[in-house]
């Protein structure tokens, strides 16, 4: 058989989906949530917005079809309690992380969990980015957002709203943090990228550590490249996370 799951292979966020499944058929919800949350960090949203590439990847639709990954994993972040975080000892570090939208959320979920201390800046008055403001009610309930988001903050993500930044305020954060993170959404056109080596498709960024052109600033999500997969972004906030641990 294969070392790994394909299906695990083709998810953006490396979900160990395998074992997710297995914990759901012995009716262990609240286990399986677990599972799901050490990889992305806003199960219940995703399960209804990703077009699940794990789905393409699964043997089984060489029998009849693919497993509904997607919709289970909509299942568990509905019916399974929250996982208990047992946070990481304070590292004493500080990190900024600029944009609330998927890519942002997850750094900071995956990096306050390990001991860092984070402040989350966003344009809007509410996190959530595109997944609050290009979104149908109907297929993303606001209350399936808020809930998940408020999981994340309740880590100790200090979240702050209306902030616009500026190349100055960029400059002060780069200063004031440890490590910055940007994670700003797809940038508009004559974007300035706060003086970070730039391409006009984005940032210029590590493909494997996400740092950029400033040892101490790192950036994740549409700010990099124009993708409509929201889970790519939240696997890339996981890997952040680590990559900023393993600057400390």
């Amino acid at each position: 058989g294969d070392c790994e799951a394909p299906c695990q292979i083709a998810c953006p966020a490396h979900m160990n989906i395998p074992q997710m499944n297995r914990l759901i058929a012995a009716g262990k919800f609240d286990e399986s949530l677990a599972v799901v949350k050490r990889d992305i960090a806003l199960p219940a949203v995703l399960g209804r917005i990703c077009p699940a590439p794990c789905e393409g990847a699964c043997h089984r639709k060489t029998v009849d079809e693919p497993i509904s990954i997607c919709l289970l994993k909509r299942f568990v972040g509905d019916e399974g309690a929250e996982p208990e975080i047992i946070s990481a000892p304070k590292t004493g570090k500080r990190v900024a992380v600029i944009g609330a939208g998927p890519a942002g959320l997850a750094a900071a979920y995956y990096l306050q969990i390990k001991g860092v201390q984070v402040t989350l800046l966003d344009k809007n008055e509410k996190a959530g980015g595109l997944l609050r403001t290009a979104i149908s009610e109907e297929i993303l309930p606001r209350e399936v957002l808020d809930k998940e988001i408020e999981s994340i903050v309740k880590t100790g993500v200090e979240f702050q709203g209306g902030k616009d930044i500026s190349v100055e305020v960029f400059e002060t954060l780069k200063k004031d943090f440890d490590a910055v993170v940007v994670a700003t959404g797809t940038v508009p056109e004559n974007a300035d990228f706060f003086g970070l080596k730039a391409t006009p498709k984005g940032i210029v960024a590590d493909k494997d550590s996400y740092q950029t052109s400033e040892k101490n600033v790192f950036a994740i999500g549409n700010v990099l490249r124009s993708s409509r997969l929201a889970v790519r972004s939240v696997g890339q906030g996981k890997e952040v996370a680590f990559s900023v641990l393993q600057y400390f």
